[in-house]
């Protein structure tokens, strides 16, 4: 039975012109096939992309991280003020003077 079978799913096999599997005798000992096409050229921002690139063509620090950088030293600022606010408003719900604080335009002892 297990015969039949064997032989059936080799004619069936056979029929639809399935490859030999990786592992096969038949698929290790097959000649190698080459691309009978020719590659098509690449674009030129393909190209652009993939060229050497020299260490003085090269910017150290990259546009977006500048920015980035640039952002968060504002963003340090500002939260200082702030910071520095609240500190002087804790000390004068305290009833005491914060050095150097001028609360809504009072004068500075």
């Amino acid at each position: 039975m297990r015969d039949l079978i064997v032989r059936a799913l080799e004619l069936i096999s056979a029929l639809f012109g399935s490859k030999p599997g990786r592992h096969s005798a038949a698929h290790l000992n097959a000649p190698a096939v080459s691309d009978p096409s020719p590659a098509a050229p690449l674009p030129p921002h393909v190209q652009e992309r993939n060229k050497r690139l020299d260490g003085e063509e090269v910017e150290l620090i990259r546009p977006y991280y500048a920015a980035f950088m640039q952002n968060q030293e504002d963003e340090t600022l500002r939260l200082r003020a702030v910071r520095k606010r609240q500190r002087e408003l804790f000390w004068a719900t305290m009833g005491m003077d914060y050095p150097g604080v001028r609360l809504h335009g009072a004068p500075s002892a």
